[in-house]
């Protein structure tokens, strides 16, 4: 990495003497490449969730919940509007999702990157007036521009998904490396 920042520096100075330096496809390369790491040095890490219970007559399968109390968006990755993570840069990734139920309910949260099922939570209490919780964490190797969020895969029964004092439905990520 630092023979690359010991280059950019002479081309850069190569281009500043001729002046060729915004049409130098050289520097335009360097520039870039420049770029990707300082975005690859940024840390990542975001933690968001449902400021309130959502009641499951309310959503339809594979729906993306969108989590809408966002605690924490280092490297601005997370979009509580759309509910989805675009990753800043490359890298490994962990996500975690809790999913709460309650009172003769059920739903399923899918972890999904680019479209694609990569984990999934079951909260399950559908037989009993009480609460259920499902949790998972999921490493993904991750490109600059992939996506990330979680979708109801299916919800059924008379109560929500809870997100109060006793259970807080989130979804949270950061970067490894």
């Amino acid at each position: 990495m630092y023979w690359l920042l010991l280059a950019t520096v002479f081309v850069f100075f190569d281009c500043v003497k001729c002046g060729c330096c915004d049409s130098c496809p050289m520097y335009a390369d360097l520039k870039a490449e420049i770029d990707d790491l300082k975005a690859a040095n940024i840390p990542v890490a975001f933690y968001a969730y449902l400021s309130g219970n959502l009641a499951i007559s309310s959503v339809s399968t594979h729906s993306i919940i969108k989590y809408d109390v966002v605690n924490l968006n280092l490297g601005n990755g997370y979009d509580a509007s759309s509910g989805q993570f675009i990753a800043p840069s490359d890298g490994l990734y962990v996500f975690h999702i809790t999913t709460g139920s309650r009172d003769s309910s059920h739903a399923v949260v899918e972890l999904i990157s680019n479209g694609v099922i990569k984990d999934i939570t079951w909260a399950d209490s559908m037989d009993h007036k009480d609460r259920a919780v499902a949790t998972t964490v999921t490493p993904l190797n991750l490109r600059k521009g992939d996506t990330v969020n979680a979708r109801i895969g299916l919800a059924k029964g008379g109560a929500v998904l809870e997100s109060t004092t006793h259970i807080r439905c989130s979804f949270s990520g950061f970067k490894v490396h």
